[in-house]
């Protein structure tokens, strides 16, 4: 068995019950992101709403 490199993962969501989501991967150049996103079953305005207070969390949490 060999030990997985710490760049290789596996992620296994059940979004059958998600209002939205958002998926930050690497990018295809240094420094970028990829993001893929979605709403259903809630506007797209209140899932931003919710985006809005969980990067407020991300900035408390890291002492902004």
């Amino acid at each position: 068995m060999t030990t997985p490199k710490p760049e290789t993962t596996m992620v296994a969501i059940d979004g059958s019950d998600a209002l939205a989501f958002v998926i930050i991967r690497p990018g295809s150049t240094e420094g970028s992101v990829s993001i893929e996103s979605g709403a259903q079953g809630m506007s797209r305005q209140a899932a931003a709403y919710v985006l809005r207070q969980v990067a407020d969390l991300f900035e408390a949490e890291a002492g902004r």
